[in-house]
């Protein structure tokens, strides 16, 4: 079902004309801007010192301004026209992030998600969520069984995630139980490391570039390439017919 809606909206990814582009808001300080809210480019913004917008464009471009700042948002980056220039934007837009983040950050050497949507709970980091969606907790094939505990920062409560032999995915938390964009602790054996969770506004995961722009921004980068990989897919079944 996921693969099948990601080339759906594959098949509707077509040129954006420059000036149909609008901005989706992902961090906003400073400036009452709600998260998720769409702007125009020619919109005039006032940052005060210590402010931050950043948005994507609809072509998947990020852009970030800080305070003291007043102008328009419009960026000197031209359009990517078309599906093909547009991800191979994309591509360059996360290499250059993830550079920005060093290779372990961005998880230069982690598996390849089954889909974009899944949480690796084996290894550290930022991960991004659609809002209102439970999430599907996934590690790499293994042949031995595992046991990992989740747990907020104060330790209040625990949960317990339990994986088979042979099984990727277990599907039992949702949003609502975790305190989201904070981190909360895995514990796996003798090791403990962090998870952040960000949440993707709904309206947006028909957007594939803007979808994609906003995972790169917050930094979740295996959730990415994931996404990517399946546009690839999508975009070559659209040529090959």
């Amino acid at each position: 079902m996921i693969r099948a809606a990601l080339l759906a909206f594959v098949a509707l990814w077509v040129a954006v004309p420059a000036a149909a582009q609008s901005l989706v808001v992902v961090e906003v300080r400073g400036v009452d801007f709600k998260v998720g809210a769409r702007l125009d480019e020619a919109q005039q913004v006032k940052l005060p010192a210590g402010g931050k917008l950043v948005v994507v464009r609809t072509d998947g471009t990020v852009i970030s301004l800080r305070g003291p700042h007043s102008g328009p948002l419009k960026s000197k980056v031209p359009p990517n026209q078309g599906a093909g220039r547009a991800l191979a934007a994309l591509v360059a837009n996360r290499k250059d992030r993830a550079n920005r983040v060093g290779a372990v950050r961005s998880g230069s050497n982690a598996a390849l998600l089954p889909s974009p949507w899944l949480i690796d709970i084996s290894r550290p980091g930022e991960r991004c969520l659609v809002e209102d969606a439970a999430i599907g907790w996934w590690r790499p094939l293994s042949e031995t069984a595992q046991d990992f505990t989740l747990l907020p920062l104060d330790r209040s409560w625990n949960a317990q995630l339990q994986f088979q032999v042979g099984q990727e995915t277990v599907a039992v938390t949702r949003v609502s139980d975790i305190e989201v964009a904070k981190p909360f602790i895995i514990k796996h054996e003798e090791r403990e490391y962090s998870i952040r969770v960000h949440l993707i506004p709904k309206a947006i995961t028909t957007e594939p570039s803007v979808l994609a722009g906003w995972m790169i921004e917050k930094g979740c980068f295996q959730q990415t390439d994931a996404l990517i990989a399946a546009l690839i897919l999508g975009q070559n079944a659209e040529n090959s017919q």
